[in-house]
């Protein structure tokens, strides 16, 4: 059954960094997890990139869709690679042949279709690659393919929002507009204009949302959320990197551990973060 995933969660909230396949690293995470004494009343929030660049795609998203039923209110944000997928094969209506390129090009797609379908794909004769691509929707489970192909883009606590890379200061429109268009998953060039000359204005496509990670400086330096703290992956750092407007926590990028988690208590609580492999 796909689960319902909220647009607003409650505390404890654990939010959770890219995961990549790595089921094993999150199975030694959780476990560590589970000794701590937020865990009984905790909602988790997976912050995105659950695809490519391991061969073991296939389970780690049943172990998230696992680990989401067991803790009801806890969710998944879609990142960049999620979104690669859904829409390069269709899951979520017809493909796009831009992200069908793009996906090709620019993504560890490989490790996705060995989890699937236990081989890489093929990019000739002309068509090949589309045609792998449906090859490998065909081979997803339909639970994977709606849980992807629904994932939100953001969700939200009352003092921290939670999304796979960050609000842009160079949209002609405040942070509260930005949210609100994350909530709707609303990327349009008439709402979100970015300003003439900017970075986001050369990197402006209108498939892919600065939001979800074209523009990767927004992990470092989001624009501001007035009362609200930004909790984010995408950019690999080496250590946990808080401040008082975002918190990034991809510490593993699906290369090497630690996968980190984030706990927070409350709206006003410092982060306490909790590694896989410590």
């Amino acid at each position: 059954m796909q689960p319902q995933l909220p647009a607003h969660i409650g505390y404890p909230v654990v939010a959770i960094g890219d995961l990549h396949g790595r089921v094993e690293w999150l199975d030694k995470l959780v476990a560590k997890l589970r000794r701590r004494p937020e865990w009984p009343h905790a909602k988790l929030v997976f912050l995105g990139d659950l695809v490519d660049r391991h061969f073991e795609v296939r389970a780690l998203v049943s172990r998230v869709l696992e680990l989401i039923a067991e803790k009801p209110g806890s969710t998944c944000v879609a990142g960049n690679h999620d979104l690669a997928l859904v829409r390069a094969a269709g899951l979520d209506g017809p493909p796009s042949v831009e992200w069908a390129q793009r996906y090709g090009r620019n993504y560890d797609h490989q490790w996705t279709f060995r989890s699937y379908l236990g081989r890489t794909p093929d990019f000739l004769p002309p068509g090949k690659w589309e045609q792998e691509l449906q090859e490998l929707k065909a081979a997803m489970p339909a639970e994977h393919r709606a849980f992807l192909a629904g994932l939100p883009w953001v969700a939200e606590a009352e003092g921290h929002v939670f999304l796979h890379n960050g609000l842009s200061p160079e949209l002609d429109c405040p942070a509260a507009v930005q949210l609100e268009c994350l909530h709707r998953k609303l990327w349009d060039r008439a709402v979100v204009s970015p300003r003439f000359g900017t970075e986001t204005d050369r990197l402006f496509h209108p498939e892919y949302p600065v939001w979800l990670g074209a523009d990767k400086r927004l992990s470092a330096n989001p624009l501001p959320l007035p009362g609200k703290v930004q909790v984010s992956g995408h950019v690999h750092v080496p250590a946990p990197d808080a401040n008082a407007v975002r918190i990034r926590i991809d510490t593993s990028g699906g290369v090497t551990e630690p996968l980190t988690a984030c706990v927070l208590t409350g709206p006003n609580a410092e982060p306490v973060f909790v590694f896989s492999n410590e």
